[in-house]
């Protein structure tokens, strides 16, 4: 089977829908064991050249975008949803097109084994702003502007050995 691509994914008794907010326990973290996701897609199947297995889910983890920015996009976020009458699909492309500097903020998480994912809870558009000011305690931006800077940083390293 190649891979498939989904925009709306049941898990654990939640519609997962491209666009929404959800929040879970993620036992397979390697910075964020509770990440605030910004859904992108699901992604199944075999890989039709490595042959490997694809199972996860895609999102924008919104504890990497930095305190100072991220109740803005949530607000900006939540009045597109309006404005849109909650008919809204987020894809990789309106991402780099729309907003390029969350490319840095995507993340997979493996829905297999199930114990991976665990509390998965959908935020209404209306209580997006209460979690995510709860969450400001979680700021994990630092951990990407170094990545970022140190893909940077190979990139120009690369330019100069030719």
């Amino acid at each position: 089977m190649a891979l498939k691509v989904h925009y709306k994914f049941k898990q654990h008794g939640v519609d997962l829908t491209s666009g929404y907010c959800y929040i879970f326990n993620y036992s397979a973290f390697e910075n964020d064991p509770e990440p605030i996701v910004l859904y992108l897609n699901t992604i199944t199947g075999t890989h039709p050249k490595t042959r490997r297995q694809w199972r996860f889910h895609q999102g924008i983890n919104l504890n990497y975008l930095p305190r100072t920015e991220r109740l803005a996009f949530v607000e900006n976020w939540n009045r597109e949803i309006l404005k849109n009458k909650g008919n809204v699909k987020l894809t990789w492309n309106k991402v780099q097109v729309k907003y390029p500097y969350m490319k840095a903020f995507i993340r997979r998480y493996f829905y297999t084994p199930a114990y991976y994912i665990r509390n998965l809870k959908y935020i209404p558009p209306e209580a997006a702003n209460d979690v995510i000011v709860k969450s400001y305690f979680k700021d994990y931006s630092s951990y990407v502007k170094r990545r970022v800077a140190s893909h940077f940083r190979q990139d120009q390293m690369k330019g100069q050995k030719r």
